[in-house]
């Protein structure tokens, strides 16, 4: 494509050409209703002619938006590459694109007729998620003209994830566990019921001196009590939760709150006293909150927006059937991923039995399904390192090495006695 072509053409326009051909409703979708039709009356040969197009139109469309990308990496559109690799507009909605690793990948599509890229289109089954992983290791190859070391650097993405979620879902699978098993010998004794506590309450237990857990050392417990006393009561409400309104789901404690029995409750109470709907729900929303406190809130609210992450990664993952084929253990691992972080959100809105065990089950699942997804690159990784060390070895020698002969031929050209 020439630099006026270039200056010529409109991005937008070619999609929206590209449109006409895969759109829904557009020429792809005409044909096959046309070749269905056809087949449910026998006469399938009579367009055989047309077969062709078919993979024509899906051709066409993807040449399209491609050179729309090239066009967009041109005018330094961040989204240039990730287009390019064939993800749409909505999927690309709200993404968290990393800057390096885009920079590198916008350069190779905006001169494309110079840089190989295709490293950069997404792979069949390919999430947003796992081809922006994917493509901070491939430019760090790409850059350093070592493949081993974009692998070190990719391995290393995935190992820092696993570290930080694995121990998190062992951790709820053996502290729920705990939970559970306390809770229901409690049952046995009439008034010394041990009540749920909702996952990441620790810290609201710590400052009111009601941390019971035995991995938790006493000075740590005795320092937290006498910073919580410090603290004036309404600030401690508003981040610990506000344990007055806990009686509203029958609880002493906010961390032992059903947040969707309080809000239920307060909702009817204010519904009772001739407040609307809207004001009655807003009433209990607002309870809920406050029993809540800040940190349990906070906590819910990025437990959810996790899940809702998950569950676009597995759509766009595709059929179920032929993404869990692809690669079984990294489908399940994403699969558990989802269904932990909804149990935990559900857990922590309303600690109950069920929502408990369904965290703990969830959490020992996925955290399994994840080392097991990952077993191959913590065998390979040291291997990986010593290589990758060897390589910058080699390049740091032979950059001395120049600069020693700079050096000396830079002393020659200066020594009138030479």
């Amino acid at each position: 494509m020439s630099n006026s072509s270039k200056r010529m053409a409109n991005p937008k326009d070619m999609e929206h050409l590209a449109k006409l051909f895969d759109g829904r409703g557009q020429l792809r979708d005409k044909l096959d209703e046309a070749f269905t039709r056809a087949s449910g009356l026998g006469v399938t040969d009579r367009l055989a002619a047309l077969k062709p197009m078919r993979n024509w139109a899906d051709d066409a469309a993807v040449d399209l938006r491609r050179r729309a990308a090239i066009l967009r990496a041109d005018k330094g559109d961040p989204k240039a590459a990730a287009l390019y690799a064939g993800f749409t507009p909505e999927e690309l909605k709200g993404a968290n694109l990393p800057p390096d690793a885009m920079l590198i990948a916008n350069a190779s599509v905006a001169n494309g007729d110079k840089f190989d890229t295709k490293w950069l289109e997404r792979q069949k089954g390919e999430t947003l998620s796992d081809w922006i992983e994917r493509i901070k290791g491939d430019a760090v190859a790409k850059v350093t003209g070592d493949e081993n070391l974009g692998e070190v650097v990719g391995d290393y993405i995935d190992l820092t994830a696993m570290v930080s979620t694995v121990p998190g879902a062992f951790k709820m699978a053996a502290v729920g566990t705990g939970q559970l098993i306390s809770y229901f010998k409690s049952l046995k004794t009439p008034g010394q019921v041990k009540f749920l506590k909702a996952p990441g309450t620790t810290l609201a237990q710590l400052l009111k001196g009601q941390a019971t857990s035995r991995f938790i050392p006493a000075r740590i417990k005795a320092l937290a009590a006498a910073v919580g006393a410090r603290t004036p009561a309404p600030i401690l409400d508003v981040l610990a939760g506000k344990d007055s309104l806990a009686a509203l789901s029958g609880r002493q404690w906010a961390w032992e709150a059903n947040l969707l029995k309080v809000g239920k409750n307060a909702g009817a109470l204010s519904r009772a006293t001739g407040a609307s709907r809207l004001g009655a729900f807003a009433s209990g929303a607002g309870t809920a909150m406050r029993t809540a406190g800040w940190w349990r809130a906070a906590g819910v609210g990025g437990s959810a927006v996790s899940t809702v992450i998950g569950a676009v990664d597995l759509v766009q993952e595709g059929n179920p059937v032929e993404a869990f084929k692809r690669d079984k253990a990294g489908y399940v691992a994403k699969a558990s991923g989802v269904a932990f972080n909804a149990s935990m959100t559900m857990a922590m809105v309303a600690p109950t039995p069920l929502t408990i065990g369904a965290a703990v089950v969830t959490g020992a699942v996925y955290g399994v399904a994840t080392i097991v997804d990952n077993w191959e690159t913590v065998k390979n990784y040291p291997g990986k390192v010593a290589d990758a060390g060897a390589w910058a070895g080699k390049k740091i020698s032979e950059g001395a090495g120049k600069l020693a002969d700079g050096a000396k031929a830079l002393g020659s050209a200066l020594n009138p006695f030479d």
